[in-house]
């Protein structure tokens, strides 16, 4: 290893510091001190930007497997909403509701779904006849 001689000023309560610490370092000299303080600040901005890199993958990361999950939410929700769609064509076939029956079935969905916070089984419905229970 090369060695290059260089000057430079430090303040005089820095250096009564760093020579209190020089033993616990276990550095046998101030050069030895200064050049090993030296490594660890350098090492320590090199860590900085490593983890600066490794947030920016993590987040990129993160990002597509949200995406990855929205799209399959999606793609649930809309096979559903298909499945919904037949029930109601199937029920606008078997029956005849007036536009104020169906807005108290909307009236009534609504309150069950805030209610049960959105875990209404259809069965249940069927079986509890009764509107002043709903």
């Amino acid at each position: 290893m090369e060695k290059q001689r260089i000057s430079i000023y430090l303040d005089s309560d820095l250096v009564r510091r760093a020579d209190a610490y020089q033993e616990q370092a276990d550095c046998r000299s101030r050069n030895e001190f200064v050049a090993a303080a030296l490594e660890s600040f350098i090492a320590g901005l090199q860590g900085h930007a490593m983890e600066d890199a490794l947030v920016k993958k993590l987040a990129g990361a993160i990002e597509k497997a949200v995406d990855f999950e929205a799209v399959k939410i999606s793609k649930g929700l809309f096979r559903y909403a298909v499945e919904l769609n037949v029930i109601m064509q199937m029920m606008a076939e078997l029956q005849a509701f007036t536009p104020d029956e169906v807005k108290e079935f909307r009236r009534e969905a609504v309150n069950n779904v805030r209610r049960t916070r959105g875990k209404v089984r259809l069965d249940d419905l069927f079986h509890r006849r009764d509107e002043d229970s709903l």
